[in-house]
């Protein structure tokens, strides 16, 4: 049974996630091989598709769903809140990657990408997401009482 979320009620594919975070890394490292500023836009405009729960335009998630599917792989629900959560903190960190670039501000280009590369390495090898643990925690900290529209 997964935990209810009082962003979503929604559910994704836990293991098309993982592969996800594994191309997220893959296209951080190009990312850093080119010095462009577009690709990290690129990676930060999918990001915010992901965070909205808007999957089905996403390059990213379509691409790890195929990948699944491809290995054979099941689907493995779980909650969507803190995987948006996580995706939105992915948008900011590679928005900030995009910007060092942009500024030539090759020191924080790289501790931002790292950041971004620990993460999604701990969630595609391992299956712990920190943006999730952040949320987890976040939501114990400031607990909020949330309206649903079938729920006033």
């Amino acid at each position: 049974m997964t935990e209810s979320c009082p962003i979503s009620p929604d559910l994704l594919d836990d293991r098309a996630t993982r592969i996800g975070a594994g191309l997220v890394i893959l296209l951080t490292l190009v990312s850093l091989r080119l010095g462009q500023v577009w690709l990290p836009l690129l990676l930060a405009a999918d990001f915010g598709l992901r965070s909205r729960g808007w999957n089905r335009w996403s390059p990213v998630a379509q691409a790890a769903q195929t990948l699944r599917a491809a290995a054979g792989l099941s689907p493995r629900p779980v909650n969507a809140g803190p995987k948006r959560f996580a995706a939105l903190v992915g948008a900011a960190f590679t928005l900030g990657i995009a910007l060092a670039l942009h500024f030539q501000q090759p020191r924080l280009v790289l501790a931002l990408a790292a950041v971004l590369i620990l993460c999604a390495a701990l969630e595609a090898f391992l299956g712990f997401c920190v943006g999730c643990k952040v949320y987890s925690l976040l939501q114990a900290t400031f607990p909020a009482r949330v309206v649903s529209p079938e729920h006033p």
